[in-house]
């Protein structure tokens, strides 16, 4: 089963041979053993591009440059350590996956990890040269060069998670269903984790130049994935599972309501979005209580 994360996953390298035949997620003929690895990459690959990219450091980083780093301290960066297991199995997603949906997760795994090491190394870059005051000689041209591309880097992570959690999640999916075939709570479970896909979208969405009605539309999604898990049938012979799976509807209305004070503002800040990922990760851990 898909237990979700908000700071880290066990992983594996995928170097067995799965049976599943087809071309896409929808005709995958998935046995447990293989659905379990597939359920293993999907928990990898949301870890490693959680890890790898912290957009709010990033944002302070071109913060920092378009203030020409006038500013008295720079931005502290403390990246995650990521495992070069992980990084590898990402870029080898064996024969689970038809060889086209392998072959576009190498490209994506390729180019996210391309991006995400620029992206610190021109800060480390923007720091020599700010240090060095070789600003004194150009006038700022390098900086503002290295600055425009640190903006185009920044734009791209969003996509880039977009593209590979849409290719990856009809696969883990059908996986998952093969591991819940004979589960009672099957629906729950997948409500609860359809729950978490679209708040995990909103806050892909959230910027301080978010329009507020592409945020008014993230947050009716999530409100009518809610509503469609609140209507599911109260399982009597599992009171404490019930009893956990009400717990994470509530702390979903706590998201709902934070996100409907800052449409209310209309002001999507860096201590707004802070607010949300706090609610998502009590969000996280009730959706964790409830499947254990």
């Amino acid at each position: 089963m898909k237990k979700i994360t908000a700071i880290s996953v066990v992983s594996l390298l995928l170097l067995a041979s799965c049976g599943g035949k087809g071309k896409d997620a929808a005709s995958m003929d998935y046995g447990l053993e293989e659905a379990n690895e597939v359920i293993s990459y999907y928990n990898t690959s949301i870890d490693i591009t959680k890890k790898m990219v912290d957009m709010g450091e990033i944002s302070k980083i071109i913060d920092y440059m378009q203030k020409n780093g006038k500013t008295l301290v720079a931005p502290v960066v403390i990246r995650t350590p990521v495992s070069a297991t992980d990084t590898t199995a990402l870029l080898n997603p064996g024969d689970c996956f038809p060889p086209s949906a392998a072959d576009s997760l190498k490209m994506y795994y390729r180019r996210f990890f391309d991006v995400s090491k620029r992206l610190y190394a021109n800060y480390d870059t923007y720091r020599d040269y700010i240090k060095a005051e070789d600003y004194k000689d150009d006038n700022y041209a390098k900086g503002n060069e290295i600055c425009k591309e640190e903006k185009e880097l920044a734009e791209q992570i969003p996509g880039l998670r977009s593209q590979i959690y849409a290719l990856l999640t009809p696969y883990a999916d059908k996986a998952e269903e093969a591991t819940l075939m004979d589960n009672p709570l099957k629906d729950h479970i997948l409500a609860g984790k359809a729950l978490i896909f679209e708040i995990e979208k909103t806050l892909e969405l959230y910027s301080p130049e978010a329009k507020k009605e592409d945020l008014q539309a993230a947050y009716d999604a999530v409100n009518a994935k809610k509503e469609a898990a609140s209507k599911l049938e109260k399982k009597a012979d599992f009171q404490s599972e019930m009893s956990n799976y009400d717990n994470l509807l509530k702390y979903v209305d706590k998201f709902l309501g934070e996100l409907r004070k800052q449409l209310r503002d209309g002001k999507f800040t860096e201590d707004g979005y802070n607010d949300l990922v706090s609610e998502y990760n009590d969000v996280i851990s009730r959706y964790n209580s409830f499947i254990n």
